[in-house]
């Protein structure tokens, strides 16, 4: 699934690269545009003339490019160690998914033999929690791309499906990707488009998000993994600290692990309690939600 996910990346973004060259003039053009009006506003605002504005870009300008050279070197490094990272992380996958049965005896061999059957029960929920995170985040992609691409088709988009999976992509984080995953849709339509075309979609992507947030991602991963907000944000945080954007990605389910752990060992049942989600799911979801469950099985 996930060498498939990568191949459909690459085939959505080499299908419509030709497209997006063939608008750079206009884009050019309308970015132009836009700087002169943004110039005209100083002006009229602050009494600085366009041409002390030009002057004052081209002397940071400058300044920025003493240290361009170091920077351009750093995004190297920071590419060729994601691109290594991937590959390491394909590995991984497989040899985690080769030897699975074996790791899951090794974990009952741990446990006293009076409580291996709690210890199954432990891993058995630990293992839904991931199955369901995974397959509920790539449903969610799934249907943002689905949901954008219509949307920004209706409100006259240029290449709309490539900007519907770069807007929902980036979700795989949680609560922050949805704020980066607006930002070039939202300046695509401002640059490309006009300005009445970036209402309609910000109104989209607005509506995208309530209707994931509320239904497709509580129907596909359960409550939300049952999480406090206020630890799954720290936790995206520690994640980004320690393991960069995978960290950000794989620490809300390994949460949600810690979570199951907690409430099976009497002495950190505390710390179980402190994870657990605060807001009940409202009755009507839960009905929902037993409905399509049924409609599955």
């Amino acid at each position: 699934m996930l060498l498939l996910f990568i191949g459909a990346v690459v085939g959505i973004i080499g299908a419509q690269a030709a497209s997006i060259s063939e608008q750079l003039p206009q884009i050019q053009q309308k970015l132009q545009q836009l700087l002169e009006q943004v110039q005209q506003w100083i002006q009229q605002q602050f009494g600085v003339a366009p041409q002390q504005q030009i002057r004052f870009i081209e002397k940071q300008v400058s300044k920025a490019g003493q240290s361009a050279n170091r920077y351009l070197t750093a995004s190297l490094r920071r590419l060729s160690g994601l691109l290594s990272g991937l590959v390491l992380v394909v590995l991984y996958l497989f040899f985690f998914l080769w030897g699975r049965s074996k790791f899951r005896e090794f974990f009952l061999r741990l446990a006293p033999e009076g409580r291996r059957g709690e210890m199954g029960q432990m891993l058995d929920q630990m293992r839904r929690v991931a199955g369901q995170y995974l397959s509920g985040r790539f449903v969610s992609i799934i249907f943002l791309t689905v949901f954008y691409a219509i949307g920004f088709s209706i409100a006259g988009l240029k290449n709309a499906l490539l900007l519907a999976f770069i807007g929902a992509l980036p979700t795989l984080v949680p609560y922050v990707g949805a704020f980066v995953g607006a930002f070039f849709p939202l300046m695509m339509a401002l640059v490309s488009g006009s300005a009445t075309q970036v209402l309609p979609t910000a109104a989209i992507i607005a509506a995208a998000q309530v209707i994931d947030n509320n239904i497709i991602e509580p129907l596909v991963m359960g409550s939300r993994l049952n999480l406090s907000p206020i630890f799954t944000i720290v936790g995206v945080v520690a994640g980004e600290l320690l393991w960069g954007i995978p960290g950000m990605i794989l620490f809300e389910p390994l949460l949600a692990i810690i979570r199951i752990i907690c409430s099976h060992v009497t002495e950190l049942h505390p710390y179980a309690f402190l994870l657990e989600g605060e807001v009940a799911e409202p009755k009507w979801l839960d009905k929902f939600k037993r409905l399509f469950h049924r409609a599955v099985d």
